[in-house]
């Protein structure tokens, strides 16, 4: 998969956002079933200019419920189970100026996604596939160019100043204190099974 493509899997088709997705028809009205993917669910139905796909056209919505998997919507000129099926799988996009950033140093964290990783050198180790959160905090997942030993090409590494001190969107890279990382990668059970070995 290309880092183009990965930007599109993330939900970003240049200047274009995905804030959500139709799953499927609902009922005998033409409702439909959506699926959001704002930080908060029922924020997509705040936006006014929403586009049936990147640069596609503009359409309306409204929440009728929600449900097990999102919600029931019903959409402007939507009225019969047949045209509401046509829009299965089709992804909901806003203009990326929709999401106003302040300061020169924000940015968003979908932004990460296909920028080239270097070390503490400056030396190109990969790029950014993915920024997941598991729970704990943001992780960074990078495939390497090269891969490292008992971990392969696929990394996690923490969202932290720490760990990634330099962020330069127009550059198109993100620092990694690579070794660093490698260092915290010594398990606790292999420092165990060391210290059992002494004994």
């Amino acid at each position: 998969m290309t880092r183009a493509n990965e930007k599109n899997q993330a939900g970003i088709e240049g200047d274009w956002i995905c804030i959500g997705a139709f799953a499927g028809s609902h009922g005998v009205r033409g409702d439909v079933k959506l699926k959001s993917f704002t930080e908060e669910p029922e924020a997509i139905f705040t936006y006014a200019d929403i586009h049936n796909g990147a640069a596609g056209p503009k359409i309306a919505l409204k929440k009728v419920r929600a449900s097990k998997d999102g919600f029931v919507a019903r959409v402007e000129g939507v009225t019969n189970p047949e045209d509401a099926l046509k829009l299965k799988g089709k992804r909901l996009y806003v203009p990326r100026d929709t999401f106003a950033v302040e300061e020169d140093d924000e940015f968003y964290l979908a932004d990460l996604i296909a920028l080239t990783a270097v070390d503490e050198s400056g030396s190109e180790i990969g790029f950014v596939k993915s920024v997941e959160n598991f729970g704990a905090e943001d992780l960074l997942e990078l495939i390497l160019n090269e891969p490292v030993k008992g971990l392969g090409r696929s990394v996690f590494i923490p969202f932290r100043k720490a760990l990634v001190p330099v962020v330069d969107i127009k550059a198109g890279r993100v620092e990694i204190a690579f070794s660093e990382w490698q260092k915290s990668q010594v398990s606790e059970r292999d420092t165990d099974d060391a210290a059992g070995g002494q004994n």
